[in-house]
């Protein structure tokens, strides 16, 4: 008797060790975010490329312009590009585990270099899903910045193909202010905030392709469908700006027609 009890006993402790070793949703989804993050292309290897692959979904992937995973697949080192993600923040992670399937999302963020050569963080929302026991990377969209108290918040709308604000709105022509941006369309929408240096239409300029003629001052990118993000803008002094959205026609075939920009997604104001 006492012998069965002691196999029970102990059989009870393996239990509690093997729970107790067994990863929670969180430490998954961090696992798998903080390994993503290190796969950059050239220097790709078999095993990180399988991993990458194994850890996508095809709605991850016509984000980037590649419409399957094996379409990823065949162009490995442009579907995984070459710049680095910034290890991510495990703090920011949420789980829904009433979704079916269960689904999470973190934030992540990449520094990058504008054309003048000054770095610049952006932020990004992954939204993860767990496919027959692993997470894989479904969806991305941009992540709030960080705005002071106090700050003025200038609210923006996008849609099909257009930017929608107060153009008279104080914190707008003082040029201390954030955008509040929010995406009321059914593409995916960025927001590209340039100073214009030059006189002419942005549309001249762009043509003209004279890179003097715009300062790049931040972006946000990509919006999703439905989605608002929060966007610190530097103090602007007086002159022109202009907000325009480069991203192609996702309604085209393929989902790569005429840039937004030349479809009516350009705006400017004046900061006085």
């Amino acid at each position: 008797m006492h012998f069965k009890i002691l196999i029970l006993l102990l059989a009870a402790v393996a239990m509690l060790v093997a729970c107790s070793t067994d990863p929670s949703e969180e430490d998954q989804v961090f696992d798998v975010a903080t390994r993503m993050a290190t796969i950059v292309a050239p220097d790709i290897s078999q095993d990180d490329q399988d991993y990458f692959l194994g850890h996508i979904t095809d709605n991850f992937n016509v984000l980037w312009g590649y419409p399957s995973v094996e379409a990823c697949a065949a162009d490995i080192e442009g579907c995984v590009g070459d710049a680095p993600i910034d290890p991510p923040d495990k703090a920011s992670i949420t789980i829904d585990e009433k979704s079916s399937p269960v689904t999470a999302e973190i934030t992540m963020t990449q520094t990058e270099s504008d054309p003048s050569g000054e770095t610049f963080v952006l932020a990004f929302v992954l939204g993860l899903i767990k496919v027959d026991g692993v997470w894989k990377f479904d969806s991305i969209t941009a992540g709030d910045d960080e705005i002071p108290s106090g700050t003025a918040v200038v609210q923006v709308e996008l849609s099909e193909m257009a930017f929608g604000y107060d153009e008279t709105d104080p914190g707008l022509l003082s040029g201390k202010f954030a955008f509040d941006i929010d995406n009321k369309g059914e593409q995916v929408h960025e927001l590209v905030l340039l100073k214009i240096n030059q006189d002419g239409s942005i549309m001249e300029l762009m043509e003209s392709e004279n890179e003097e003629a715009f300062e790049f001052l931040g972006v946000k990118v990509p919006i999703l469908p439905g989605r608002s993000v929060k966007m610190a803008v530097p103090e602007l002094t007086a002159g022109r700006y202009g907000l325009i959205c480069f991203l192609p026609d996702q309604a085209a075939p393929g989902g790569e027609g005429a840039p937004h920009m030349a479809m009516g997604m350009v705006s400017e104001f004046t900061v006085k």
